[in-house]
C-alpha cells in the first residue's frame, strides 16, 4: 500500500529613554516584517525540497538502503510534515531495527492522520505502534544528588528532570549520558543496549567540585554619553520612515497572498464541489495551499499593520531640534493608538495633539 505525502495541519520620557524604546519597537517590527516577506517563497521551496527528498528516500528504501533512506524521510517530514511521510519514516525505522524511533513515529503518524480525517491511516499507524510496544528497550537515568543548575543529556539531547527515574524507550545501540553543572566536574558514561526489550539504567552520582571554579565578574562599562535632542530626533525619524515602509510592504504581501488563497480555495471547491472526503489529490493539494497562503496573508497583514503603526509612532514622537528649550515654548504632544470599535472592521486609530 502506498502512502502519499499529505500535510497535517503623560509623563514625558528623556530623549535617550524615548529613543531606546523606539529602537526596541523598530527591531520588533523589522523582525516580524522580515519573517513575513520571506515566508511565501520559503513555503514553496520547502515543499519542493520535501517532495524531492521523499521520492529519493522511497527509491533508497526499495533498494534496501535503509540507513540512507530514513534520514531523508525525516528531513522531508521536517520541511513539510505529512501523515504519509511519517508512516514511511516509521516503517523505515522498524526495518532498520530502530524500534523505539519507529514506535514514536507511528504514534505521531496516527495523530497526524486523525487531523486529516484519514481514519484508515490512523488505524494502521496505531496498530503498528501497538505491535512494537512490547519490544521496546528502555533506559532509566537516575540522578541521586542533583547539583544546582545541573544539566543531563542523553546522546546530546537534553533530558528534563521529570524524565529522571522513568524508563524511556530507546533504540538498540550505545547511548552516552553526560551530566554537567557550574563549578562541578562533569560525569560521562556510555551504555550499550544490545537487544529489543532490554532494561538498563544509568545512575548519575553527586558531581564533585571542580578546582578553581570561582566565577569571574566583569566590571560594568561606563554609561553611554548622552547625545543632544536633534541627533535623537533625526535617528528616530529615519527609523520611523524605514519601519513604515516595511509595514506597507507587509500589507502588500498580505493582499497578494490573500488573493492567491482565495483562488486556491475556489480551485479546490471546483474539483470537489461536494462536502466530505474527496479522492482527488489535486483538490487536497489546492486546499492545503489555500490554508498556507491564508496563514501567510494573515501574518503579513498583522506585521504590516504593526510596521505602519510603529513607524507613525516613531515619526510623531521624534524630538525636534528645540528639545532643550523651556517646556513652555514647546507644543505638547501626545499619541494614543486605539482599536476600532464599530463592530464592522478591524484596525487602529491615532488620536492626539501635536
Amino acid at each position: 500500500m502506498t502512502y502519499h505525502r499529505v500535510v497535517s495541519s503623560s509623563t514625558r520620557c528623556p530623549p535617550s529613554a524615548r529613543t531606546a524604546r523606539a529602537a526596541r519597537h523598530a527591531t520588533f517590527a523589522f523582525t516580524l516584517a522580515a519573517i513575513v516577506l520571506r515566508a511565501a517563497p520559503a513555503l514553496a521551496g520547502d515543499e519542493a525540497a520535501a517532495e524531492a527528498l521523499f521520492l529519493e528516500a522511497k527509491r533508497l528504501a526499495a533498494e534496501g538502503k535503509l540507513a540512507e533512506a530514513c534520514p531523508k524521510f525525516a528531513e522531508s517530514n521536517r520541511l513539510d510534515r505529512g501523515a504519509g511521510t511519517l508512516i514511511h519514516l516509521a516503517d523505515c525505522y522498524e526495518k532498520n531495527h530502530q524500534t523505539a524511533s519507529a514506535w514514536a513515529t507511528f504514534r505521531e503518524a496516527a495523530s497526524a492522520a486523525q487531523g486529516l480525517g484519514r481514519s484508515d491511516w490512523e488505524k494502521l499507524a496505531s496498530n503498528r505502534a501497538a505491535a512494537l510496544e512490547p519490544k521496546l528497550a528502555r533506559l532509566t537515568i537516575k540522578v541521586t544528588e542533583p547539583a544546582e543548575s545541573i544539566a543531563v543529556t542523553r546522546d546530546g539531547a537534553p533530558t528534563s528532570q521529570a524524565s529522571w527515574g522513568v524508563p524511556i524507550p530507546v533504540d538498540v545501540g550505545t547511548h552516552t549520558v553526560l551530566a554537567t553543572a557550574p563549578g562541578r566536574k562533569p560525569f560521562k558514561t556510555s551504555i550499550a543496549i544490545r537487544t529489543d526489550g532490554d532494561r538498563d539504567e544509568v545512575v548519575v552520582p553527586k558531581l564533585e567540585h571542580a578546582a578553581g571554579g570561582n566565577a569571574s565578574t566583569t566590571p560594568a562599562g561606563p554609561a553611554p554619553a548622552e547625545t543632544d535632542g536633534a541627533t535623537h530626533g533625526s535617528s528616530q525619524r529615519t527609523i520611523g520612515f524605514v519601519v513604515g515602509g516595511v509595514g506597507i510592504a507587509g500589507l502588500a504581501v498580505g493582499a497578494i497572498t490573500g488573493l492567491m488563497a482565495i483562488g486556491k480555495n475556489n480551485d479546490s471547491k471546483q474539483m470537489c464541489p461536494e462536502s466530505g472526503a474527496c479522492g482527488s489529490s489535486a483538490a487536497v493539494d489546492a486546499a492545503d495551499s489555500a490554508r498556507k497562503l491564508g496563514t501567510v496573508s494573515t501574518i503579513a497583514f498583522i506585521a504590516g499593520g504593526l510596521g505602519v503603526a510603529f513607524g507613525a509612532a516613531l515619526l510623531l514622537t521624534a524630538p525636534s531640534s528645540t528639545e532643550g528649550a523651556p517646556a513652555a515654548a514647546k507644543a505638547a504632544r501626545s499619541l494614543r493608538i486605539v482599536p476600532s470599535t464599530d463592530g464592522r472592521s478591524a484596525g487602529m486609530s491615532f488620536l492626539g495633539a501635536f
